[in-house]
């Protein structure tokens, strides 16, 4: 076994590890992309008009991988959360809208 190959064992105790792993995993994910989106916005605002323009329009790029292709993400969104993906839902989407905005603030 290498260092990075794990022992699987299928009990309460590691399935609810698991979920606490993924959840913080999930919030530091969401955390991070606030984040960015929030200082290409403030950087947006130091640029040329039309270059602080493209940033804006383009705030988003390369934000969204999808985590849906691991298997292990997949029982998680299955098993804890409903079948709905906590990094891809309306809600979380109108948020980001308003921090790629300036309309909401996140300490730096």
């Amino acid at each position: 076994m290498t260092d990075c190959e794990i022992d699987y064992i299928d009990c309460d105790c590691c399935e609810q590890e698991f979920q606490q792993l993924v959840d913080k995993l999930v919030k530091d994910i969401q955390h991070l992309e606030a984040k960015t989106i929030y200082l290409r916005y403030l950087l947006s605002q130091y640029f040329p008009k039309h270059k602080g323009e493209m940033l804006r329009d383009d705030i988003f790029r390369d934000l969204y991988g999808s985590n849906y292709d691991y298997p292990a993400y997949q029982r998680y969104v299955s098993k804890w959360c409903g079948g709905r993906d906590p990094l891809d839902n309306w809600k979380r989407c109108k948020y980001l809208m308003r921090v790629s905005h300036g309309k909401v603030t996140l300490g730096l």
